[in-house]
């Protein structure tokens, strides 16, 4: 764990990085350990993510939902309990949001699973749209109106066919 603010300093050679900044690390990656139990990700790997959405010109926690992109970074890597521990948090919601939205499930069943789909499955070489979370706000609220748009997308192209 030590390595964790020279991990930052490389992946982020623009921001002020200092060195009281590794005892809120240490702490922000257990927390989000801990929300996600089933969930594995590498330390190193993780802080790289953390690193990727944090604001120059000096480094912070305080403004990322830190348990939040843990998951969605698990996700990112298609890493099968945070796959499933996404659908336990956000499944339902993203139903819901999809019938709020004035979509007919009845009509269209499979809405659901093609929003999933496209929010947390890579498309060949392009990362899963989760991977644009930047964890300023909550996973919950993101993944809400990631999916009303991507439903109105697909209905809208549904409906061109």
């Amino acid at each position: 764990m030590f390595g964790f603010v020279e991990t930052v300093r490389q992946a982020r050679p623009d921001l002020v990085v200092p060195e009281a900044f590794s005892s809120a690390l240490i702490a922000r990656i257990g927390s989000a350990q801990a929300a996600w139990r089933d969930v594995f990700i590498d330390p190193e790997r993780f802080v790289r993510h953390i690193a990727s959405r944090l604001e120059p010109p000096v480094a912070t926690l305080d403004q990322l939902h830190v348990e939040d992109l843990y998951l969605a970074c698990g996700c990112i890597d298609g890493i099968p309990p945070a796959l499933a521990a996404f659908d336990r948090a956000h499944g339902a919601g993203i139903e819901l949001v999809i019938s709020a939205a004035g979509i007919d499930l009845a009509a269209h069943p499979d809405m659901p699973a093609r929003v999933r789909e496209r929010l947390i499955i890579k498309n060949g070489d392009a990362p899963a749209k989760i991977a644009n979370y930047a964890g300023k706000g909550s996973l919950g609220s993101w993944v809400r109106i990631f999916a009303m748009r991507e439903a109105q997308r697909l209905l809208a192209q549904d409906s061109q066919q």
